[in-house]
C-alpha cells in the first residue's frame, strides 16, 4: 500500500470515530449518558448499604421490610426506568430482549415490595400500631399503587400501542418511582436510621438518595420528551414548518 493510501485510511478512520463522539459532546447524548452512569452507581450504592445494615440488624421484622423495600421499590424499579433506554445496553442487546428485562425488573421489583409491605404490614397489625399513617408509609404505599398500574399498562402495551396508552404507563413509573424515593428519603428520618446510622452517614446516604432520585427522573423525561416528540404524527410538525432529526419528511 502506498504512503499516499495510508495516509488517506488513517484519516477516514480518525473522522469516523472522532466525529460521533464529538457529536455527543455537543448534543443532548452527553447529558444521557452521565446521568445514566449516575443513577446506576447512586442506586447501587444506596441499595448495598442499606440491605447489608438490614440484613444484619437483630430486629429481622424491620430488617426484612427495609431489605426487600430498597431492593424492590428502589433499585429494581429505577433500574427497569434506566434499561429501557440505556444507551450502551442496547449496543449488546435488541431491542426486544431490553423490553423483557425492563419487565421483569419491573415484576422482580413489585413482589419484592409487596414482601416487604406485607411483612411490615402483619407486624403493625399484631401491635396493634396504625400503618401507613406516616409520610414514608402514605408515600410507599401510593408509589406501590402506582408501580402495580405501570405494570398493568405495561403488559396492555404489549398487545396495544398507542400514544394514548403508552404516555400514562410512563407517567405513572416516573410518579411511582418518585413516590418511592420520598418514602425512602423519609425511612431515613425514622428510629430504624438513628439506631443503625450516625448522623453524618444518614446525611451522606440522603444525599446519595437525592442524587440517585434526580438522576433517573431526570433521564426519564429526556427520553420520555424525545419518545412523545416522535409518537407524534409528522403532519404536525410540517404544518408548524419544524424538522425533527429521524422522522420522515
Amino acid at each position: 500500500m502506498s504512503q499516499r493510501e495510508i495516509g488517506t485510511t488513517e484519516k477516514l478512520v480518525f473522522y469516523e470515530f472522532a466525529w460521533p463522539l464529538l457529536g455527543a459532546v455537543f448534543g443532548v447524548n452527553l447529558y444521557r449518558i452521565i446521568l445514566e452512569l449516575l443513577a446506576h452507581i447512586l442506586l447501587i450504592v444506596v441499595a448495598v448499604v442499606v440491605a447489608i445494615k438490614a440484613s444484619g440488624m437483630d430486629d429481622h421484622r424491620s430488617g426484612q421490610h427495609a431489605l426487600y423495600a430498597v431492593l424492590g421499590l428502589f433499585l429494581c424499579m429505577g433500574e427497569s426506568l434506566l434499561v429501557c433506554h440505556s444507551w450502551w445496553l442496547g449496543d449488546f442487546i435488541s431491542r426486544k430482549r431490553l423490553n423483557l428485562l425492563h419487565m421483569v425488573l419491573g415484576i422482580v421489583g413489585l413482589w419484592l415490595g409487596s414482601v416487604g409491605i406485607f411483612l411490615k404490614s402483619i407486624f403493625k397489625s399484631k401491635t396493634r400500631e396504625p400503618h401507613f399513617s406516616s409520610k414514608h408509609g402514605l408515600c410507599g404505599l401510593l408509589g406501590l399503587l402506582l408501580f402495580g398500574g405501570t405494570l398493568a399498562s405495561g403488559f396492555a402495551l404489549m398487545y396495544f400501542t398507542h400514544l394514548a396508552l403508552h404516555v400514562p404507563h410512563r407517567l405513572m413509573g416516573l410518579c411511582g418511582f418518585l413516590l418511592l424515593s420520598f418514602s425512602q428519603w423519609f425511612a431515613l428520618n425514622l428510629g430504624f436510621a438513628r439506631r443503625e446510622w450516625s448522623g453524618q452517614s444518614i446525611k451522606w446516604l440522603k444525599i446519595a438518595t437525592l442524587g440517585a432520585t434526580i438522576s433517573v427522573v431526570g433521564y426519564e423525561l429526556l427520553c420520555l420528551c424525545g419518545d412523545i416528540v416522535h409518537l407524534l404524527p409528522n403532519i404536525w410538525f410540517k404544518a408548524m414548518g419544524l424538522k425533527i432529526d429521524g422522522l420522515d419528511n
